[in-house]
């Protein structure tokens, strides 16, 4: 009570409620990765940890996509096509994806502006500084797939994983590598699913997904940079624009040289098989012609031709093979003719050929961004914790912005990707018939453990013990008896009845869903002289259902 020495009426109010628990934010991601800008109004952002809430202050302050060059391809057959540019740089896209699946506010960390390549201690000095930042609960890193060295792909996932373990309130979201598990690494023959588990420890504090998704989001393609319009080519050349035509030629090589090979007095050369030989030659390198941007003489040859059908005795047939042999390396190194945009901008086509200008915008509409699902599952879980709460498996859900997935995965397929027998669960993004692309798997990559199998259960202890702790702060240099502990005791009851209350506790009664044990039971004397107040917390989240099994059998007829 005051002390009073006026006399006077004086007014106190007596506290009657016990100290409350705030819960903390559970689904605020920290996005880690290169953007076009980092800046505030002149002020630097790069490696500042910087809040956002829409993808309209993500434009303000860190830009938007790398814009790409454009390159076209004419190809027989097909038309004009868009050579597919080799996109490193994805945060913007990523943003866009995580908005569009229910992402609120968000925390993004500019490593550096857009570059050359993607580099692990850039990404690992973002994820440094993310670490500043108490209010993040998960780690994305949308450039990871990128890297040029896959090893250190892995080690940049283990980094972070080692961060969320020592803070205990982050949850990473992991990818493949690569976006389908067909091929198979040529060193170890690992396929990217089998890779991700032989280089990451079983863990709790992260989940993966498999596979990456194609996207409705287009491509950012710098309109104001000069066109590279590669000409006409044969649809099957590879390894150069007309291979296919140089390995008719080097086949035709081998049957002129058979044919020679047994050239005798007696045995007389077959003019007729040579002269077919030789025509052939003349029509494939004449059609190379008609697209090369090369000269490429047929004087030599055809005069040898002419000299067959004339049944010229003085010609050296030995020689053909040496002259179809420069005609194949010719080839070989030609170059196509050059498009009709070549060297042009995409803007000044808009007035100078508007026919070839729609061709263009269509074949870039048409190629769409293929993303890894970490920043999209980052949004199905701020999606999830807002509407139904944390202890909601992040699964059964349908993807917006979503065409498909780049690989389809068939129960058969999921069995090894959800069940594995050293617990390292990856979860399948799934197509199917009449829904839609799903989420369809709901375990962290830590599901030998059966305390800690599911997402949604370590994700609710994260939100508890930091919501918890943060309110026992009012407690330190209290004093530590019972008073204190019938406070802490309450609060913290009052806390975990509200969420038995909302559903996140499995049980009747409350006495079944939790307990909260202070006191002398947890706290002995010799606690007491090195001041410490130990407190039990046990809590029966709710689990999902993961498998539903129906069992029916016959009911005897009765009457």
């Amino acid at each position: 009570m005051s002390e009073f020495k006026t006399p006077g009426v004086f007014i106190e109010e007596i506290p009657k409620f016990p100290p409350s628990v705030a819960q903390v934010e559970t689904a605020v991601p920290s996005f880690i990765g290169y953007t076009e800008i980092a800046e505030d109004k002149n002020k630097p952002l790069k490696m500042v940890p910087t809040k956002i809430s829409s993808l309209m202050d993500y434009e303000t302050y860190f830009g938007k996509a790398n814009k790409e060059s454009i390159k076209l391809q004419d190809t027989v057959g097909e038309g004009l096509t868009l050579v597919k540019p080799n996109v490193k740089f994805l945060m913007y896209y990523s943003l866009q994806m995580y908005f569009a699946n229910g992402g609120g506010p968000c925390y993004i960390v500019s490593v550096g502006p857009y570059g050359t390549d993607v580099v692990k201690d850039d990404l690992k000095s973002g994820l440094e500084a993310s670490a500043l930042q108490e209010e993040s609960t998960i780690v994305v890193f949308p450039d990871a797939v990128s890297l040029t060295d896959q090893e250190e792909f892995y080690a940049l996932y283990q980094d972070a994983i080692a961060q969320a373990n020592d803070l205990k309130n982050r949850f990473v979201i992991m990818d493949t590598f690569l976006g389908e598990s067909k091929s198979e690494d040529e060193e170890t023959g690992f396929n990217t699913v089998e890779f991700l588990r032989n280089r990451i420890a079983r863990t709790m504090h992260a989940a993966a997904y498999f596979p990456h998704l194609k996207t409705v989001l287009n491509y950012r393609f710098d309109e104001d940079v000069a066109i590279d319009h590669a000409g006409l080519q044969p649809a099957d050349a590879t390894g150069g624009f007309f291979a296919a035509s140089v390995a008719d030629l080097e086949a035709l090589i081998l049957l002129a040289t058979a044919e020679l090979a047994g050239v005798t007095e007696e045995e007389p050369v077959d003019r007729e098989a040579l002269i077919d030989i030789v025509e052939s030659v003349i029509a494939i390198v004449e059609e190379v012609k008609v697209t090369a941007d090369s000269e490429i003489s047929l004087t030599a040859i055809q005069g040898y031709l002419q000299a067959f059908k004339n049944e010229d005795a003085n010609l050296v047939i030995g020689t053909i093979t040496s002259i179809i042999t420069t005609l194949k390396d010719a080839v070989s190194l030609a170059q196509d003719k050059k498009g009709d945009a070549h060297g042009l901008k995409l803007g000044e086509l808009k007035t100078t050929n508007s026919v070839l200008y729609n061709q263009i915008k269509k074949v870039i509409g048409e190629l769409k961004v293929v993303l890894p699902p970490s920043a999209t599952m980052a949004g199905v879980y701020a999606k999830v914790d807002g509407t139904q709460g944390v202890w909601k498996s992040p699964a059964n859900l349908g993807l917006n912005y979503v065409i498909a997935p780049t690989q389809k995965i068939s129960n058969k397929e999921q069995e090894s990707l959800n069940v594995d027998t050293n617990g390292k669960s990856i979860n399948a993004i799934r197509t199917f018939t009449g829904k839609g692309n799903l989420v369809w798997g709901a375990r962290t990559f830590d599901s030998e453990d059966t305390e800690w199998k599911y997402i949604s259960v370590r994700r609710l202890f994260d939100m508890v013990e930091k919501s918890v702790q943060n309110a026992m702060q009012r407690f330190v240099f209290e004093t530590n008896d019972a008073n204190t502990w019938v406070k802490a005791k309450t609060m913290i009851e009052n806390y975990l009845n509200q969420l038995w209350m909302s559903g996140a506790l499995a049980g009747p009664t409350p006495e079944k869903a939790y307990y909260v044990i202070v006191g002398k039971e947890t706290t002995t004397d010799q606690d007491v002289l090195e001041g410490r107040m130990n407190i039990e917390i046990g809590m029966a989240a709710v689990r999902p259902a993961e498998f539903i099994v129906l069992n029916f059998s016959h009911k005897l007829q009765e009457a």
